[in-house]
């Protein structure tokens, strides 16, 4: 039996790397249905309110921060056990959580359940991606905006069918603030469906995830052959400069494999670890209380019912939209909109709730700046850092953005005492983003001439060494 080549491999691996992106992107769909799951709780606990709004905030952040700051070190697992083995392990711990989650309503195993959600993300998130990346190495911005738009496709996916499953009709809260019970208690039926998801997808996403090798397949040898054509190219073009093309080829050579610690030393990563952290406060804010904000402002059930799928869906496609800008003008000035947009939005929200579709617009261009970090950044960091040390560099960055997420919840645990209080959290969300904005100024950006700069790989080495070692060709 034939084994199959790299091309059909990433095919399948891309395939893969969207079904796993689609199931743990379910992770921010939580703030979604606390409405549904705080009634659910109010009457499985007899008419108790034991767990408050507030509490429920923490929820998902909880995953999230996990899911952020974890990478740092399961990158180190990636190389070690690969790829597929890490996507096994944590959808084995998804699948645990939504199981708690369905089982239990206690406060603690909650939190249990989604620090395993979060941990089935920090194995799987950025380690399939960089897998992708090794398949399509000429594609990265197209390649992320693929899968990080299935992971915010999962949400809209989610949220929608949740909605469905739970309340059809778009039913209001009871007299009492809840939901009826009828209503709350077909929150099981969204998570028994959601645990079927997992099993399914999860079984076919493992079997198809390959981990990069690098074969000797028929198509690596045309490109090989390609390779050798730009070449004696650039030989015949460049070989009266043959000294200045060699210091440049040296400089490609050190560029490509800067180590990880002179990466984790540079000004540089310090630059992109404060873009980080600055730009996700306010993203991750938004995410969170979007939802819950505009029903406590008094706008329609059915109103954010809609604006959680425009959410989600322009949180989806518009990571496509920015992988393709992305690959056309690079990073800084469409990171310069992006965090101009997210500073009018955070300084608007509040005044726009009065009103749905005052709203529903500046909650939507909101969602614009955090897709548009989620493409734009990691490919920031490979380009500056190279592929192999991207996961662990992206995993550090994670950290800065999980301790982004969780100061959201914190600042509405402490600050929100009544609804006017929404202001000062949105308005506190968005301030690091004018530093993000300053930053990005100061990020330098390599520019290299494709006409004069091919990447040195072991198959280039190998081509150069053979030419300089056999070449007779005349000037």
């Amino acid at each position: 039996m034939k084994m199959l080549n790299n091309k059909i491999k990433g095919i399948l691996t891309l395939i893969a790397s969207v079904l796993i992106h689609l199931l743990i992107g379910n992770l921010f769909s939580f703030p979604n249905f606390i409405p549904y799951y705080k009634s659910y709780l109010y009457y499985k606990n007899n008419n108790t309110e034991v767990i408050s709004l507030l509490q429920l905030y923490f929820i998902a952040p909880v995953g999230i921060f996990v899911h952020n700051t974890l990478p740092s070190v399961t990158g180190f697992l990636d190389q070690i056990l690969g790829t597929r083995i890490l996507a096994i392990i944590g959808l084995t711990s998804l699948l645990g959580s939504q199981l708690l989650l369905y089982f239990f309503i206690d406060y603690s195993l909650l939190i249990l359940s989604y620090v395993l959600f979060g941990l089935c993300g920090s194995l799987t998130y950025f380690q399939t991606l960089k897998n992708c990346w090794k398949y399509f190495p000429n594609k990265k911005g197209l390649i992320s905006g693929i899968i990080f738009s299935s992971f915010g496709l999962s949400s809209f996916a989610f949220t929608s069918l949740g909605d469905l499953i739970i309340n059809p009709n778009s039913k209001e809260k009871e007299p009492n603030g809840f939901y009826s019970e009828e209503i709350s208690n077909k929150f099981l039926d969204y998570i028994k469906f959601y645990i079927i998801c997992i099993i399914i997808m999860g079984t076919i996403s493992s079997i198809l995830c390959f981990p990069y090798e690098n074969e000797k397949s028929d198509f690596e040898e045309n490109e090989k052959i390609d390779i050798t054509k730009e070449i004696t190219l650039q030989e015949n073009e460049n070989h009266s400069d043959e000294n200045k093309q060699e210091d440049n080829n040296n400089e490609i050579i050190e560029n490509d494999h800067m180590s990880l610690k002179k990466s984790l030393l540079s000004l540089e990563f310090y630059k992109c670890l404060s873009i980080a952290g600055c730009t996700l406060i306010f993203g991750f804010l938004l995410s969170n209380t979007y939802r819950n904000f505009g029903i406590e402002m008094n706008l329609s059930d059915l109103g954010m019912q809609i604006l959680s799928k425009a959410f989600t869906l322009l949180n989806t496609f518009s990571r496509l939209i920015w992988g393709l800008i992305c690959d056309k003008f690079g990073f800084k000035i469409p990171y310069i909109i992006i965090c101009i947009n997210q500073i009018l939005c955070g300084s608007l929200i509040y005044f726009a709730s009065n009103n749905i579709y005052t709203y529903f617009t500046v909650v939507c261009f909101g969602v614009l700046s955090y897709a548009g970090h989620i493409i734009l950044f990691p490919n920031l960091i490979h380009n500056k850092f190279g592929v192999d040390n991207s996961v662990i560099i992206l995993g550090i960055c994670g950290i800065f953005g999980g301790i982004a997420c969780i100061l959201g919840p914190i600042l509405t645990f402490f600050i929100i005492k009544e609804q006017s209080d929404y202001l000062k959290i949105y308005l506190i969300g968005a301030f690091p983003t004018i530093f993000s904005l300053f930053l990005t100024f100061f990020v330098k950006i390599e520019k290299k001439d494709n006409k004069t700069l091919i990447p040195i790989t072991e198959e280039t080495n190998e081509i150069i060494n053979d030419r300089n070692t056999n070449d007779t060709t005349p000037v």
